[in-house]
């Protein structure tokens, strides 16, 4: 009986809390903000619509006001008092955003015209934060590990984990996470492709079947062949010369357009280093597609070129420079993109 009574107590204390948090009506403002107040908390989105009552409140609530709002009843209003602190520049929104990140009321966010989804208050604020503001080398490495230990139902731990560096402290959560099929596979395959940089024998089996499982998805391949180049363990190999006999071999013509997952496929084959591996590249360098005509180089000769020279061994010796052969020296410098030979999405956010 005693057991529960406490339960009973714990948890009227509990909600009486969790009330309190956020605490304040738009009547606990200054009459001069509460129309715009009261105009932007009807909205049902981000961004809002009413952009009169949202300058209003930009222009005229003190920062001391913002932060009060940022323990509004309202979510959206929530978003919008973080947001503007960061446009302010002012000094405190890093604290004000870790003191915030258990905030996972949910708010609508259009991210563009026609693609929109709910986050959590504190995923939204994480990434104001990030874009508008910037967050210093100390100040990232303190919100991932906040977020991966305390937080990791965050969308934002998907966009960290594909990033950091292989940690033993993150381990059992990464390996975790790539075990768990989900609807979207860049949830798991995120997690997968973290998980291939600690490149250990006990996890190639998991992985193999993470990828195979997911590899008919046309959306989820690049993370696969991402993850495969981290971590070329023979087991993988078969994956890939599948790929290629059913989505690249013979496809490649004047009738089907090269994406960008060929560059990344490129890449996981020639991380092998291998005379099978060759032959591959050779296929694909050898086949040009519509996409790129008439442009030269075509992406084709490109995407090889680029994963030799990433994934480079003696044995692409002769390949290298017949491609050096055939392309002009204006176009061989710009291949990098000043980015020595990555792509712009693989640098690395956190």
């Amino acid at each position: 009986m005693k057991t529960v009574y406490q339960i009973i107590i714990f948890s009227i204390f509990f909600t009486s809390c969790k009330e309190e948090k956020y605490k304040y009506d738009i009547s606990d403002f200054r009459t001069e903000l509460r129309p715009s107040l009261k105009s932007l908390s009807k909205e049902k989105s981000l961004p809002s619509q009413d952009t009169i009552a949202r300058n209003f409140i930009e222009k005229n609530a003190t920062k001391e006001e913002l932060i009060k709002l940022m323990d509004s009843k309202s979510p959206l209003l929530r978003v919008i008092a973080y947001r503007t602190i960061v446009n302010r520049q002012e000094p405190e929104y890093f604290d004000l955003l870790t003191k915030h990140l258990s905030d996972t009321a949910k708010v609508t966010w259009w991210y563009y015209e026609d693609a929109g989804k709910n986050f959590y208050v504190s995923d939204l604020m994480i990434r104001k934060a990030h874009d508008k503001n910037g967050l210093s080398p100390i100040q990232k490495k303190y919100l991932v590990e906040k977020v991966m230990r305390e937080h990791p139902y965050l969308e934002t731990s998907i966009w960290m984990i594909q990033d950091i560096s292989p940690n033993e402290k993150y381990y059992n959560l990464i390996k975790k996470r790539a075990g768990l099929k989900r609807d979207r596979c860049g949830e798991q395959l995120s997690a997968c492709f973290a998980l291939s940089k600690f490149k250990k024998k006990e996890d190639v089996n998991l992985l193999y079947e993470a990828f195979n499982q997911n590899i008919k998805n046309q959306y989820c391949t690049t993370l696969i062949f991402r993850s495969i180049e981290k971590y070329p363990n023979e087991k993988f190999f078969p994956i890939l010369e599948n790929y290629f006999n059913q989505k690249i071999k013979g496809k490649l013509s004047s009738e089907e357009n090269i994406f960008d997952d060929i560059l990344y496929f490129s890449r996981a084959v020639a991380a092998y280093k291998n005379e099978n591996a060759l032959t591959i590249l050779k296929y694909i360098e050898q086949n040009n597609t519509y996409i790129n005509k008439p442009a030269w180089p075509p992406s084709n000769k490109k995407y090889v070129y680029k994963a030799l020279l990433i994934n480079y061994d003696k044995i692409y010796d002769d390949l290298i420079k017949q491609i050096q052969s055939e392309f002009k020296k204006e176009d061989l410098e710009k291949l990098g993109f000043g980015r020595q030979l990555l792509e712009y999405d693989e640098e690395s956010n956190w």
